[in-house]
């Protein structure tokens, strides 16, 4: 027997313990982290469900599965992007992995990528032919392609072989409503309750068939039951409250916000501040913000929701006061949140024209996480507004890398492309956008636009069709589409367009007043102010209507319907300062002048920012030979009281109109030396900067006053079309146009607008569009500075 010296013993302790440790190397604890994240991720502990499950692919980078289920943790956290990548790169690693295909087409059709999606369901089913959420996700892709028979067969398969998920009920339910058969929608949802009782989504769906039937008693009573079923939904309590607000029940509304519950008391926040905000309270959604912030005195979320309020509400100084005390809140300057601040910092300077701010802010975001979406954009915007259209290529490309349903990105894409003059990498960016989102308006124009660029008709023609194809009651864009055919004299399928709009839309202004424009081009005046005459007739509300009607009266030279016209609809609002504005024109060609000015004086009493009467009465001066007495009284005035900043504006304009443009802009500078924030001052400084810049930095300011006088208003025509002609100036076409085709959907009869926007299709050579915006700028009556180019330019095409 051989005796083991205690050496011998404890050498082999020492080799069982490495043989235990060598047990507890790299895949056994890839395993652990692994078994330890799916474990949470299924008790709907995501946080440290994400922890474990990227300590699992830290030590295997081709660990597909784990990637999987980070992408259902990223599902379940409400972050579709990162769900996508880390989806996209389970299949990548391991294309078998079947439920990852399935969540990535999931994906693909909640993001409107039909194609995409139904590749993914069919490429699932040819490995399990009877996969019952593959069989699902693919006849809701059929129902996006409006392929209603085709799904109608695959969920009735379904309904036969017993299956009673959800999405099978809604779905079949969502097809027959489509077809208006909604006694049979009502039964599938039934069935599909009573098939799923404690499911809320039914009844949420029925309470609002009841709305459609104005059977509200019934709604309340559903959605009720909806809250009774998920207490802790915010979502469900602020549905009822805002129908009960609706019915005028907002004690009851009120209450049930109150007494809301759900286990993030931020996000649940949010809701009743957004709540309150869809109802036009900014009061109540700013007290629920505050209140919720005293509770939770370090939390970033609630500054964030509290900042973009502010920012909605044109309080902008209050929303940066925010931003700033959460880069207070983390010592860690790479901190998420801390980065978030600063993105919203900069873009707020950004629009504030303050770049060097901005762009300070977004470097340091980008040195800390250099894949940061938002920064990338802005500082892509900040590249295209100093007309540096490859150095935001570059930026923009990062932002659809990393975001590919990100469709503002690939817009300003194609704007840089543009800007380079890279006309087919600018369209290929656009029909991609346009694969991502078919459904985005601002897509659809921009390609049209390309296409028109291209003078590609048929292509634009059939976007365009495409489009309405979906969305049929589309006003704005049928009436594109008519505009498409004059320009291509096809005159019968543009009258079609605009007489199905006045069918279909018989509220809204713009087919009427298309439709007269056809004919007084024509030569037909009589009919052309008939149509105009019944419209407004039908529609005395109408602004543009009235607008139109009194231009073709002046066209005549039918001054006293004008006239009567404006007096018949100040008696039903004598404070309607427009309306004195549009009086006054008429007395001013007239020539009675003593009654066009009372009319501009009465307008910027009633309405002190309102330029165009300002700039109405100015020309009226300049007309009847009374400009150095009108600029003695204005001065005079300002002296007695220095504070009136109407009297800057009418003083201001004066000088403009009669071409001392220093010093208009010199008294435009004295208005916001007492007011930064009088917006119309600001506006016309722009204006004057970008048409007689005398530093190199008078282009940089003119944008930053835009953008100022923007934050401020907005939609207000005046303010756009003074951005848009800044941009315009400053080389970029692209996004001059976007900016005055937005004006004009406010202000469409403008004619300085028309013309402006016809400018810009003259430098881009789009020469039908060119004469369609030039000419309804002649067509309108008023005189605008640059009439004189226009008809040079028309009467050349001509």
């Amino acid at each position: 027997m051989i005796k083991h010296s205690p050496f011998f013993s404890l050498l082999f302790v020492f080799i069982s313990l490495c043989v235990l440790v060598a047990c507890g190397g790299p895949e056994v604890k890839k395993a652990q982290f692994f078994e330890k994240g799916k474990g949470f991720y299924e008790q709907g502990d995501y946080v440290k469900a994400r922890l474990e499950l990227k300590n699992a692919i830290q030590i295997d980078l081709e660990y597909a599965e784990a990637y999987y289920y980070l992408g259902l943790t990223e599902l379940k956290s409400g972050n579709p992007r990162q769900a996508y990548g880390a989806l996209a790169k389970a299949v990548e690693l391991n294309p078998a992995l079947m439920d990852a295909q399935l969540e990535l087409g999931k994906l693909f059709n909640a993001a409107r990528a039909p194609e995409q999606a139904l590749q993914k369901a069919d490429l699932v089913l040819a490995k399990d032919p009877d996969n019952t959420d593959a069989l699902i996700l693919k006849s809701a892709v059929l129902l996006r392609l409006d392929k209603g028979e085709e799904a109608r067969s695959l969920l009735m398969g379904l309904v036969d072989k017993g299956v009673t998920q959800p999405q099978v009920f809604l779905q079949l339910a969502s097809l027959e409503d489509k077809l208006g058969k909604k006694d049979k929608a009502i039964a599938w949802l039934t069935k599909g309750s009573k098939a799923n009782p404690d499911e809320p989504i039914f009844y949420v769906y029925l309470s609002r068939f009841a709305v459609r039937d104005k059977k509200m008693d019934e709604a309340v009573s559903l959605l009720q039951k909806v809250v009774a079923l998920a207490p802790d939904k915010a979502e469900y309590q602020l549905n009822l409250a805002s129908l009960l607000w609706d019915l005028d029940r907002r004690d009851e509304a009120t209450a049930l916000l109150a007494s809301a519950s759900s286990d993030d008391v931020e996000k649940q926040q949010g809701l009743i501040a957004r709540f309150y905000i869809s109802k036009n309270e900014s009061k109540r959604a700013e007290d629920s913000l505050k209140k919720a912030l005293a509770e939770n005195q370090k939390s970033f979320q609630l500054r964030f929701m509290l900042s973009e309020l502010y920012i909605r509400d044109k309080r902008v100084d209050e929303a940066i006061v925010l931003l700033n005390e959460c880069l207070t809140l983390d010592s860690d300057p790479a901190a998420p949140a801390i980065l978030t601040a600063k993105n919203g910092l900069a873009k707020i300077y950004f629009n504030r024209g303050e770049t060097a701010k901005a762009t300070a802010l977004i470097e340091e975001v980008l040195k800390d996480n250099p894949k940061s979406v938002e920064a990338h954009f802005i500082r892509g915007n900040l590249y295209l507004q100093a007309g540096d259209g490859e150095s935001a290529v570059s930026e923009f490309r990062v932002t659809i890398t990393e975001q590919p349903q990100f469709i503002e990105g690939y817009l300003r894409l194609a704007e840089a492309h543009f800007l380079n003059k890279e006309i087919e990498l600018g369209g290929e960016t656009l029909q991609k956008a346009y694969e991502v989102n078919p459904d985005s308006k601002e897509v659809l124009q921009t390609l049209v636009k390309y296409y028109a660029l291209k003078r590609d008709a048929a292509a634009a023609e059939a976007v365009l069709k495409d489009y309405l194809s979906r969305h049929e009651d589309d006003a704005q864009v049928r009436a594109v589409l008519g505009d498409f055919y004059m320009m291509e004299e096809k005159e019968a399928e543009g009258l079609a367009e605009y007489e199905k709009l006045i069918a279909d839309k018989p509220g809204d202004a713009s087919g009427y007043i298309r439709l007269s424009g056809y004919h007084w081009r024509k030569g037909e005046k009589e009919k052309a102010v008939a149509i105009v005459e019944k419209a407004y007739g039908d529609n005395k509300a109408s602004l543009p209507l009235f607008s139109t009607l009194v231009q073709l009266y002046l066209a005549e030279k039918q001054y006293e319907k004008a006239i009567m016209l404006c007096q018949k609809r100040l008696k039903g609002d004598p404070s309607d300062a427009v309306v004195y504005t549009v009086l006054g024109r008429v007395y001013m060609a007239k020539n009675d002048f003593d009654s066009a000015e009372q009319s501009f004086v009465r307008a910027i009493e009633l309405k002190p920012d309102w330029i165009a009467a300002h700039n109405s009465l100015a020309a009226l001066y300049v007309k009847n030979g009374k400009t150095d007495e009108a600029i003695a009284k204005f001065e005079q005035a300002l002296e007695v009281n220095p504070n009136r900043g109407e009297v800057y504006i009418s003083l201001a304009m004066l000088y403009e109109q009669t071409d001392k443009y220093d010093k208009a802009m010199a008294t435009y500078e004295a208005a916001l030396a007492k007011n930064a924030n009088f917006w119309p001052a600001a506006n016309n400084l722009a204006f004057l900067l970008s048409e007689h810049p005398t530093g190199k930095d008078d282009m940089q300011r003119a944008l930053k006053l835009a953008e100022q006088a923007r934050e401020i208003r907005p939609q207000q025509p005046e303010i756009l079309d003074t951005l848009g002609w800044v941009y315009f100036k400053m080389g970029n076409t692209g996004r001059a146009e976007e900016i005055f085709k937005e004006a004009l959907a406010v202000s469409p009869e403008s004619a300085v607008l028309n013309y402006h926007l016809g400018m810009v299709y003259v430098a881009e050579g789009r020469t039908k569009e060119a004469k369609q915006y030039l000419q309804a700028a002649l067509d309108s009556g008023e005189v605008f500075s640059g009439i004189d180019k226009a008809k040079e330019i028309v009467g050349a095409m001509k």
